[in-house]
């Protein structure tokens, strides 16, 4: 779209200077093959001089042979004096005009002129017309002496690779009215030279460095009173000046300042230029419009093109005061300037645009029925906006027009709703349709068959159904089908795709589709994206697909293919994506890896691959490496280490999901790039090598579940670019290294659960200012529970938890999920891990009261204290946890009542404080009373949801009672009898209490469910030569409370 804009205004900015150009040697050209024009044989000299200095490759001097010089190509001489008047040089343009380079093409750059410009062509004395742009001169300084032609009208050396500073001797070129020099490696400190060239009309030195210019480049340009057409873009310039009040080049016509930085408003001098057809000032950090007493853009009456794209405009009225008015308005973009208020009821009454861009802002505004007198306009584009409303009634609106001229729609990333209406077919000057992300419904319409332009088809992430005509298939234009992620169903054939010999991208994944093709067909095209995932194309590899040797991007993952790999699938490895992963794919890698090219993303997982890791694997230069969820085995010190000689560029390693056995290896500084590092749920055994924490910019590390051993190394916690340490369920010993906690961590989440780590847990943790999760669960910590825990800005409050942005730039590959425990229960978070705000210290040895400050968090979601040895009350601060969702306290030793404030979370809904020693009735009249009696039992706790509090006695009951809570009686009270024990054996005792592992199903329990609790403590009971229990517990619940009696 924005090329549409861009060659739309380069075309008509050019025809001004072109047709003074040609004006210059009108004369010249009418004979310039005339028989009676010989050169001048001091002129003929001065060319072969020329000629023989520069470097021609491409040959394209070869005329410059024989007397008459004026016959030469590029050469134009007067028809009477018979002076060389021109030399046109150029080099080889594109179809827009602008120059090929070696950035497109190697024979390209061959057709450049290149060398040194002989000093001897200052002998033209005649000379009027210079042009030597687009070539390459080295970067080589521009030659002071052109300001020597003293009859010089056009000069043009522009993307030339010239280099320096512009030499001043340019000033001299009083009589010159064209001036083009933009390049990307020039610069100008002092633009004084510019203000002797009286006569010129047009002036282009867009990416020249002038910011040393920047306070005096519009004084400079305000004695230029002929100029018509000024193109400053890309000159680094800081200042527009609000000066002068008044300007002498009225004539001016083009004004481009586009892409510098002024930071400012837009000055209202700007607006005197009642001439001016075309202002383009994208991306200059304008903030705003002072229009002063010059009007606003209403005082423009002649203004085809208005181009502010990427400003931050505060006021949106400023920027459209006038704009209404603009009868010759034609050309207008507006996008990415951060306009929130509407805007389409503003333009309604514009018929005469015929190109609008609102793109990338946020108006929130539905689409009017009255925006209509569409039937002028070729491109419009609102996409990345909140626009809502009907696109069948939009689309409408332009097929009811007569002729419709309408080339682009683009309406993508939005909140539009309908269908694509049938009628859409009208539409014949159609090259783009751009809708996706937004929420249309309904089928494909056939008439798309009949946009015999259509080039771009973009309906991704829509909840579009229905089969996929077969009229596409008429499309011979279409580029890029993109259709993925709807509800598409049905079966693609060659009769969709056999006509599309255009086609470069197709990408119809995560649809219904089933691709049915005959085994021999050969496609017409050559793609350059295949992108078909989760489409039914198995069970074997398409056959077809080896004809497309240019590929980029290849995307076969869930696409129920039961095969091994063709050897014919590596010669046309894609260079950029591969991904065949969630199949049923069989092989040994060993045997593939061989085939393998460069590329940057390679995914295999989810597969059946098996054997050993390749040891040539390091070999190769991937960015994204996943071979998760398969069956390898083998060595990573193989893998990664063997014969590797440099550094690589691998940012995403998955290896996730193996059985990859030995040691964690020691090279990690040959993959000094790695971002992502994935090795949990294998069987790698050993050390933690002190080498990974010298990984520069290692993000995300998870080698969780493994048996590693020993003590975790302090550069692994001290590498400053970590935002996930993931070590849960190893073997490791020691303590928590107390630099963890340095205050410019970034580090996200940090899960050591699971490990045998011991000693208290360092105060130095509440230097982790960013951590969103905390898990130190089911370890040996012991002493007492931290107060700085509020120094942590995300659970304090201070911060909102944030995403981890910089893993969107790795296709599919998240930071992982987290398991977290409460009533016994996993809960695993993936999708809105980032969400989650928790701390676990649940299963260890910690002791002392639950302070004040841990339970003033109000940013803390989840919250594990279970299983410890903490005493003491719950404190009152605990209403003050406003975001809490889970607390889970139960197996401590806390006592009193169950405060008030805990009433007051409203959001709570995972609760459990049982098996402690609390007393009273549990608050009424909130959300507590929705909890399940589990959640307070095994204490001395009465009220909803628990039955009220009624005295013991001895005995037995009723066989009556055994439905109505009897059982519950009789398990507090062998949790009384464990609890009562001697404290030397209360290890024995808290064992049993993590044999009930706090849950118990809200039902009522029979017989067999008490026996086997009555079983787990059998064991308790001959430690002390105790009876053991009998099968029916009911006779002995006296037997229970006598032995609590006995401490």
């Amino acid at each position: 779209m924005k090329s549409l804009t861009r060659v739309a205004v380069s075309s008509s900015s050019t025809c001004l200077w072109l047709l003074f150009a040609s004006s210059l040697c009108t004369l010249c050209f009418c004979h310039q093959n005339s028989d009676e024009v010989k050169c001048i044989a001091t002129e003929r000299s001065v060319l072969i001089q020329f000629k023989n200095n520069v470097v021609d490759r491409a040959n394209r001097l070869s005329s410059w042979s024989g007397d008459d010089c004026c016959s030469w190509s590029g050469v134009v001489c007067d028809n009477f004096t018979h002076h060389v008047h021109e030399i046109r040089l150029r080099g080889l343009p594109d179809q827009h005009g602008y120059c090929l380079g070696s950035l497109f093409d190697i024979n390209d750059t061959n057709q450049m002129l290149g060398g040194i410009i002989s000093p001897s062509l200052i002998k033209l004395e005649q000379l009027r017309y210079l042009d030597l742009s687009c070539n390459d001169f080295g970067f080589s300084p521009i030659p002071s002496f052109i300001g020597s032609f003293q009859n010089l009208r056009y000069l043009n050396i522009s993307m030339s690779q010239f280099s320096g500073e512009i030499p001043h001797q340019l000033g001299n070129l009083s009589e010159l009215l064209v001036l083009d020099l933009k390049d990307g490696y020039l610069r100008s400190e002092n633009l004084k030279w510019i203000e002797n060239l009286k006569q010129l009309k047009y002036l282009d030195m867009s990416g020249i460095n002038l910011t040393g210019a920047s306070d005096h480049w519009l004084h400079a340009i305000n004695t230029l009173p002929s100029l018509q057409e000024l193109h400053f873009a890309s000159c680094g310039l800081t200042q527009i000046p609000s000066e002068p009040t008044r300007v002498s080049f009225t004539s001016l016509m083009v004004l481009d300042l586009s892409y510098n930085f002024f930071e400012g408003l837009l000055p209202g001098w700007v607006f005197s230029l009642r001439k001016l057809t075309m202002l383009d000032l994208t991306r200059c950090f304008i903030r705003g419009v002072n229009l002063g007493s010059q009007g606003g853009f209403d005082n423009m009456p002649s203004l085809r093109t208005l181009l502010v794209s990427t400003n931050t405009f505060v006021n949106t009225s400023s920027l459209l005061n006038g704009l209404s008015s603009l009868r010759n308005l034609r050309f207008l973009d507006v996008s990415g300037c951060h306009i929130s208020d509407p805007i389409l009821g503003k333009l309604q009454n514009m018929s005469h645009i015929v190109h609008l861009d609102l793109s990338y802002n946020y108006i929130v505004e539905e689409i009017p029925k009255s925006f209509s007198s569409l039937c002028n306009m070729t491109a419009l584009d609102l996409q990345s906006n909140h626009f809502s409303g009907d696109v069948s009634e939009l689309l409408e609106r332009f097929c009811e027009c007569e002729s419709p001229k309408l080339e682009l729609i683009a309406l993508s990333r939005n909140y539009l709703t309908g269908r694509l209406p049938e009628k859409l077919g009208r539409l014949k000057n159609l090259g783009s349709i751009d809708i996706g992300y937004n929420m249309l419904t309904g089928i494909l319409p056939r008439s798309l068959g009949n946009l015999s332009m259509l080039k771009n088809l973009d309906l991704r992430y829509n909840r579009l159904n229905g089969s996929l005509p077969e009229s596409i298939g008429k499309l011979g234009k279409l580029s890029n089908l993109i259709l993925d992620h709807n509800s598409l169903t049905g079966i693609v054939t060659e009769n969709h795709l056999a006509n599309l010999t255009a086609l470069y991208a197709l990408s119809v994944g995560d649809n219904k589709l089933a691709f049915d093709l005959v085994n021999n067909w050969i496609p017409p095209f050559q793609l350059y994206e295949l992108l078909i995932g989760s489409c039914n194309v198995g069970p074997l590899f398409p056959s077809w697909i080896q004809s497309q040797t240019n590929l980029f991007g290849l995307d076969l993952a869930n696409t129920n293919i039961s095969d091994t790999i063709p050897n014919w699938i590596w010669s046309i490895f894609p260079s950029i994506y591969f991904n065949i992963s969630h199949n049923n794919i069989t092989g040994i890698l060993g045997d593939v890896t061989t085939f393998l090219g460069p590329g940057p993303v390679l995914d295999l997982s989810s597969n059946n691959f098996h054997g050993e890791l390749p040891r040539n694997f390091s070999k190769l230069d991937l960015y994204y490496l996943d071979l998760s969820s398969n069956n390898l085995s083998g060595s990573l010190d193989q893998f990664l280490c063997s014969g590797i000689q440099e550094s690589r560029q691998l940012s995403v390693l998955n290896l996730a999901n193996n059985n990859i056995s030995g040691g964690l290896p020691d090279c990690w500084m040959n993959w000094e790039s790695l971002v992502i590092l994935s090795l949990e749920n294998n069987k790698l055994s050993g050390k933690i090598p002190s080498s990974l924490g010298n990984v520069s910019s290692l993000e995300s590390l998870d080698i969780r579940n493994n048996k590693l051993w020993g003590e975790i190394p302090l550069s692994l916690l001290n590498c400053k670019s970590l935002l996930i340490i993931k070590l849960a369920g190893n073997e490791l010993t020691g303590r928590i290294p107390a630099s963890t906690g340095r205050n410019d961590s970034s580090l996200k989440i940090l899960s050591l659960r699971s490990n045998k780590l011991e000693g208290e847990i360092p105060n130095e943790l509440c230097g982790l200012s960013s951590i969103q999760i905390l898990d130190l669960a089911d370890n040996n910590l012991s002493g007492s529970l931290p107060k700085c825990f509020t120094n942590l800005s995300v659970f304090s409050g201070k911060t909102k938890p944030t995403a981890y942005d910089d893993y969107d730039r790795f296709k599919n590959q998240q930071p992982g999920s987290i398991s977290l425990v409460t009533k016994g229960r996993f809960y695993s978070y993936s999708t809105i891990v980032y969400q989650v705000t928790a701390l676990d210290l649940s299963n260890n040895n910690l002791s002392g009261s639950i302070p004040n400050e841990l339970v003033s968090l109000p940013g803390l979601r989840y919250l594990n204290l279970s299983h410890n040895r903490l005493t003491g009350r719950i404190p009152n601060t605990l209403g003050e946890m406003a975001e809490l969702e889970t607390l889970d306290l139960c197996v401590n030793y806390l006592d009193g009542e169950i405060p008030l404030s805990l009433a007051e979370l409203s959001g709570l809904n995972l609760l459990n404080v049982s098996y402690n020693n609390l007393t009273g009735r549990i608050p009424t009249g909130s959300q507590l009373q929705t909890f399940n009696e589990t959640s307070f039992t095994g204490n001395a706790l009465c009220g909803a949801p628990l039955a009220a509090c009624q005295p013991v006695t001895s005995g037995t009951t009723d066989n009556d009672d055994e439905s109505d809570g009897s059982t519950d009686w009789i398990l507090q009270a062998m949790e009384r009898c464990i609890l009562s024990f001697p404290r030397r054996n209360e290890d024995q005792a808290r064992k049993f209490h993590s044999s009930r592992t706090c849950q118990f199903e809200n039902t009522t329990r029979g017989v067999a469910e008490i026996t086997k609790q009555i079983q787990a403590v059998n064991e308790v009971y001959k430690l002390h030569n105790l009876p053991e229990f009998y099968k029916d517990p009911r006779p002995h619940i006296s037997i229970a409370w006598g032995v609590g009696d006995i401490s």
